[in-house]
């Protein structure tokens, strides 16, 4: 044939090449056809001078092995592998029709809208959340690896192709990331430091870089301007620190899903962000947790809570509310009057503890019966009985009290409030700590903004100006941990 290709005119194994798509120097990569099926695919296989002993070779086996792993309708189904008539290895894709979402984002500079971002996004993890489960950890995730594919009317499917550079957890490891088509923008810090990152989270911090390039058009920048709800997604998702990042898939879905409109979400998105930011935490956690991609009501487990920190709150609902919001709310949940000292059931709960649920109700009724519905009046409560009964409660805090008290003291604090969970702090420098819990039973998003107050008075009460604390993560909504941040000035 005149003027032919002749490297098209060839054949591997089953397969006649048809037009070549790329190659990176040691991996080509060609849509090709089964010669008995006529069904087109995508072909890789070695460049021509690569051996079949090759590093290339020892790589593109393992791609098959990465994609093979995970059967989803979001990532590129491997149909087919063999070797050559050289004996060298090819793996056999589905072949991919449509644009890349790197050509999407460079078509819409200023970014595809914020419904179109989010289903994108979250078909994106749940790509991710099929290969994590499979133990394969991508690393090197760039919007140049995810096609785009229109499937009805306005209905398009994202799917996740080759990745370079991905770890396969059941190999016990991998090598820090060498090589990286793209920009440097998508690799967590970690992995620019020459970390393995054989980390989930590393792939996270990816996805929350391409949510902003979706929602503004570019990699990098100030997220100030963008919806609270995408701001936070995208700053958790690309913490520097990877312990304040999404654990799972989960939390990240329930946080993208909340960019959808209204109609597609839970009404309570419709109530105004609160002014004060732990407020603000409470209700933007709040509003994951009823996301479809939320936790739901299957929490198992039997974490048990310190009776005094419950009679200490029940007080304050006393004190702040009057009995008929007591009243009320002992009409909705079931065996809280049981909780009164005059109910005769104080030995067993001093002896075996209060469930953590049954507190998490409460808190629960008393802010739908006298709050805002944004779970403020949680964290208040938590404030008020840090007021009046923070010492009773810790007897053993070292006197005067300082912000490294309350900070260092932590563990110890949590251990007169709660029977179950892992306690800890880290500083991060003068006026700024990481506080979490973690390994609850059973975790609690009420818990947990109860705490963040009784710990936000704390600080105040040591004399330091300018406190904040936030509750960062939730380990009831799969973060992993309960993680408050605390600033203050001294």
């Amino acid at each position: 044939m005149g003027g032919a290709n002749p490297e098209l005119e060839r054949s591997v194994g089953k397969y006649r090449l048809l037009r070549r798509l790329g190659g990176d120097g040691a991996v080509e990569r060609y849509l090709a056809e089964h010669r008995q099926l006529g069904r087109q695919v995508e072909l890789h296989c070695l460049a021509p001078d690569q051996a079949a002993d090759s590093d290339a070779s020892e790589q593109l086996v393992r791609e098959a092995r990465v994609f093979g792993a995970a059967t989803h309708r979001n990532v590129q189904g491997v149909v087919d592998s063999g070797r050559d008539d050289e004996g060298r290895p090819y793996v056999v894709f589905e072949a991919m029709r449509g644009q890349t979402l790197e050509s999407l984002i460079a078509e819409n500079p200023r970014g595809v809208g914020a419904t179109r971002a989010a289903r994108l996004v979250v078909q994106i993890l749940e790509a991710l959340r099929a290969l994590h489960d499979a133990g394969v950890v991508l690393r090197t995730l760039t919007p140049a690896e995810i096609t785009l594919e229109n499937v009805t009317g306005d209905e398009e499917l994202a799917k996740l192709h080759r990745v370079r550079g991905a770890a396969l957890l059941i190999e016990g490891g991998a090598a820090p990331v060498t090589t990286h088509h793209g920009s440097i923008a998508h690799l967590a810090p970690e992995l620019r430091r020459g970390d393995v990152g054989a980390d989930p989270r590393v792939d996270f911090f990816s996805v929350g870089v391409i949510l902003r390039q979706l929602l503004t058009g570019r990699a990098r920048g100030d997220d100030e301007a963008l919806p609270d709800t995408a701001r936070r997604a995208i700053a958790r998702a690309c913490a520097d620190d990877p312990d304040e990042r999404f654990a799972a898939a989960e939390g990240f879905l329930q946080a993208a899903v909340l960019l959808l409109p209204n109609t597609e979400v839970h009404e309570s998105e419709q109530v105004p962000t609160p002014q004060d930011p732990l407020s603000a935490d409470l209700q933007y956690l709040h509003l994951r947790r009823i996301t479809r991609h939320g936790p739901g009501d299957s929490i198992t487990g039997d974490s048990r809570m310190s009776l005094l920190p419950v009679l200490l709150t029940i007080e304050a609902v006393y004190r702040r509310y009057g009995e008929g919001v007591w009243a009320e709310l002992c009409n909705r949940v079931q065996n809280a009057n049981s909780l009164l000292p005059g109910a005769g059931n104080t030995p067993v709960h001093l002896e075996k503890g209060v469930p953590v649920p049954l507190f998490a109700e409460i808190l629960r009724a008393i802010d739908e019966i006298a709050g805002d519905g944004d779970m403020g009046l949680v964290a208040r409560l938590g404030e008020a009985v840090s007021q009046r009964g923070l010492k009773r409660l810790c007897p053993d805090l070292p006197e005067p009290l300082r912000p490294a008290v309350i900070v260092d003291g932590f563990r110890y604090i949590w251990s007169r409030i709660s029977r179950h969970g892992e306690a800890g702090s880290r500083r991060l420098g003068p006026g700024s700590a990481r506080l979490w819990v973690a390994s609850q039973p059973t975790p609690s998003l009420e818990l947990a903004g109860w705490t963040a107050g009784l710990l936000r008075d704390g600080m105040r009460q040591t004399g330091a100006t300018e406190v904040e604390v936030l509750l960062i993560g939730a380990e009831a909504l799969g973060d992993g941990r309960d993680m408050f941040g605390v600033d203050w000035r001294e």
